[in-house]
């Protein structure tokens, strides 16, 4: 089984750096890592070069004009005939020396999957609070992709769990489901959900599966990383484009349902705790709403 890595980044040459390593550390390496990279200096270049010259990682360079989604579709573009799996993680994770070799056990397992993610172990507790359930804003369903177009990650478990969409920091699929399949370019940047969009389409062609075996931790580097208050207002625009987009489960009455879920509510924190962030977020997602009226892109 032939399989490739794709690593997307700008100016994180040192966690680029850092990656690679783990990478050249797998118990069952990539038979070639792509790194396109839309830097502004050859600091990422020369990083990819050294590792690759230390480790014998085979290599390979490409540099492109920056967008995640643009740098994403290079790499699917540049992957060889013959590859069975492409897998993407994000330029600031470390991969556990077995996390390839997990994933690459999913597939093997369950021949039916198109695509397979694996454990983040560095995630918060997760707590599905009765009054965010109401406005579906979280659900108990690990792993699941929502009508109002959240998505909720997978946080436990010890077994293999069938999955709604899979993070972009780790996901992996097999090609045969993706042909013919591209990331979003119209979302700008970051490229805010281009994860759930795509993985949400794979799932409608074949099963997406979370591996727990397969681990790996996401370090979040600061570096070219939106405010808080961008983000926001980019996720709800992004679960209004998949709802446009007819993406399955999500739905436009669901996803303005719980837009308001989620002023109602952070109304409430506001007046209760007298907490000014709360009224920022409640702010914020009305901005949303007018954003989405305007018909404002990701």
């Amino acid at each position: 089984m032939r399989h490739e890595l794709v690593i997307c980044t700008k100016d994180r040459s040192c966690e680029a750096r850092q990656c690679l390593e783990s990478v050249a550390s797998q118990t069952r390496r990539p038979d070639r890592v792509i790194v396109v990279d839309s830097s502004s200096t050859e600091a990422t270049r020369h990083a990819v070069e050294e590792v690759s010259r230390i480790t014998g990682l085979n290599t390979r360079f490409l540099h492109t004009r920056p967008g995640l989604t643009l740098q994403r579709n290079v790499g699917l573009d540049h992957l060889d005939e013959s590859t069975d799996i492409v897998h993407f993680v994000d330029d600031d994770t470390i991969l556990e020396p077995g996390y390839l070799q997990g994933i690459l056990r999913g597939f093997e397992q369950l021949p039916e999957a198109g695509g397979v993610g694996g454990r983040i172990s560095n995630l918060p507790e997760h707590q599905p609070h009765w009054h965010r359930r109401l406005f579906l804003l979280n659900s108990r369903r690990q792993g699941a992709l929502l009508p109002s177009g959240v998505n909720i990650l997978s946080f436990t478990g010890d077994r293999p769990r069938r999955v709604g969409w899979l993070s972009g920091c780790s996901m992996s699929y097999r090609c045969r489901d993706i042909e013919g399949l591209r990331f979003d370019e119209g979302r700008a940047g970051n490229g805010v959900g281009e994860d759930v969009d795509f993985s949400a389409r794979v799932a409608k062609r074949a099963p997406l599966v979370w591996m727990p075996t397969a681990v790996l931790e996401h370090r979040q580097s600061p570096i070219n990383r939106e405010e808080e208050v961008t983000v926001m207002r980019r996720t709800i625009r992004h679960r209004w484009r998949l709802a446009m987009h007819r993406v399955e489960p999500v739905t436009r009455g669901a996803v303005l349902y719980g837009v308001l879920g989620q002023i109602v509510i952070s109304l409430v924190k506001a007046g209760t705790l007298r907490s000014r962030y709360s009224l920022r977020m409640a702010v914020t997602s009305a901005a949303a709403l007018i954003d989405i009226a305007k018909g404002l892109p990701v």
